[in-house]
C-alpha cells in the first residue's frame, strides 16, 4: 500500500512514471477502492444512516473507476494509444486527492463546499495530466474522454441509487428525486430544442 500513496502523493506533484510503474496487485486496488468508497459514504449524511449508505458508495465508486478505466482505454486507443496494459491502477492512484474530503467536515459548510470543489478540480487535472502523460495523446482528446463518460456516470449513479433504495440501504430525500426529475426534464427539453 505504501507504493500506491507514494505514487498518488507523486501524481499530484504531477511527476507521472511510465504505465507499467502502475500495475498494482489487485488486493492493493481493491483496499484502495473500498476505502475511497467509504469515505465518500460518511460525508453524506442526507442519505441515511448506518452500513447501507457505505455499502452504496462503495459498490457506486467500484463500479464507477473500473468502467471508466475500462471507457477511458478504449477511447485513448481510438486516438491510436497501443498498450495492452490496464489503467485502473493509474486511475486509482490519481484519486489520491479524495483521501483529504473528511479533514473539510471540520471546516463551516461554505468553505467546505469551495474546497471539496477545488479539490474534485485538482483530482480532474492529476487524472488528465497523468493519463495524457501515460499514453502520449493530447490532453484535449483525454478531456473530451471524460466529459463522454460523464453522462455514463450520472446514469451509474442514478441507476445504483435506485437499487440500494430499494434495498433499504438509502434513504433517497424527495427533494432530491424532484430536482433530479426536473433537471432531467429541462435537460431532455433542451435536447429536443438543440434537435
Amino acid at each position: 500500500m505504501r507504493a500506491l500513496i507514494d505514487d498518488a502523493i507523486n501524481l499530484v506533484r504531477l511527476k507521472v512514471a511510465p504505465l507499467e510503474h502502475y500495475q498494482y496487485p489487485f488486493w492493493k486496488l481493491a483496499i484502495a477502492l473500498t476505502l475511497l468508497g467509504v469515505i465518500a459514504g460518511a460525508g453524506v449524511p442526507e442519505l441515511g444512516s448506518g452500513g447501507g449508505r457505505v455499502l452504496f458508495f462503495v459498490l457506486f465508486t467500484w463500479l464507477e473507476t473500473v468502467l471508466f478505466a475500462r471507457f477511458i482505454g478504449w477511447w485513448l486507443r481510438q486516438a491510436g494509444w497501443r498498450t495492452p496494459l490496464p489503467l485502473l491502477g493509474l486511475v486509482v492512484a490519481c484519486n489520491g486527492l479524495q483521501l483529504l474530503m473528511p479533514l473539510l467536515s471540520w471546516l463551516p459548510d461554505d468553505v467546505a463546499q469551495a474546497i471539496s470543489l477545488a479539490l474534485s478540480l485538482a483530482s480532474l487535472y492529476v487524472l488528465v495530466n497523468a493519463l495524457s502523460r501515460v499514453t502520449k495523446v493530447a490532453r484535449v482528446r483525454v478531456v473530451l474522454g471524460v466529459l463522454a463518460f460523464a453522462p455514463v456516470a450520472l446514469g451509474l449513479m442514478m441507476l445504483t441509487l435506485t437499487l440500494s433504495a430499494s434495498l433499504g440501504w438509502v434513504n433517497v430525500p424527495s427533494d432530491l428525486l424532484s430536482d433530479t426529475t426536473s433537471s432531467q426534464g429541462a435537460s431532455s427539453g433542451a435536447d429536443d430544442s438543440a434537435l
